[in-house]
């Protein structure tokens, strides 16, 4: 909520498997509540489309130790 620009989303159930897609989601719009899902995750728009990231999708989701980020 609050978005200036557009973003992409995806609804992840409790497996991290994608439930829900919306793509290019507009500024200041609400995205669908979808009670399957778990966690959602927020990424720049053009995502899903580069990805090719469907429904039944497993999502995983790594933390990158502080040594190994780029300077």
């Amino acid at each position: 909520m609050g978005m200036r620009f557009p973003i992409d989303v995806v609804y992840l159930d409790g497996e991290q498997a994608v439930v829900h897609l919306e793509e290019g989601l507009s500024p200041w719009r609400l995205a669908p509540v979808k009670l399957t899902a778990k966690s959602v995750l927020e990424l720049p728009p053009q995502t899903l489309r580069a990805t090719g990231t469907a429904i039944g999708d497993r999502i995983e989701i790594a933390l990158t130790p502080p040594e190994m980020m780029p300077a």
